[in-house]
This record gives C-alpha cells, structure tokens and sequence, in this order.
C-alpha cells in the first residue's frame, strides 16, 4: 500500500470519528431538550423528537463502525 493511500485511510478514519461524535453531541442536546419542560414542545412533537434523537444516535454508531473497520484495514495493511 502506498503511503498516500495511507494517508488518505487515515484521513478516513478521522473524518468519521468526528462525524460520529458531532452525531452523538447532536443526539444529546436532544435529548436534553426533551427532558427540559417546555410548554412550545406540543406532545405530538415529543415522538418526531425522539425519532430523530435515535435516528442521531444510529447514525454516529454507524460512523463509529465504519472507522473501526477502516483503523482495521489499515493496520492490517500495515
């Protein structure tokens, strides 16, 4: 493997831990939003809330994984 490819496979794994902890930063302020009562939160909005507060959190798992297995690939091609 050349080491530009290295590079860039560790470029990857950078980007994408970012972007999981930016998702999982996200998915708490969230969440902290819903445990805060406020009367402008309608109870038919706390469900798209939550969805969407899970839907962050899979999200980051999924970018979490994905640099797992991209730190993976490059140690192994190291």
């Amino acid at each position: 493997m050349s080491q530009q490819q290295v590079q860039s496979l560790k470029a990857k794994v950078t980007d994408y831990k970012r972007y999981a902890f930016v998702m999982l930063a996200l998915s708490v302020f969230m969440f902290i939003g819903l445990l805060i009562p406020n009367e402008a939160l309608a109870a038919e909005q706390q469900p798209i809330l939550m969805g969407m507060n899970l839907a962050a959190l899979l999200t980051a798992v999924v970018f979490h994984r994905i640099a797992m297995s991209t730190q993976k690939k490059l140690d192994d091609e190291q």
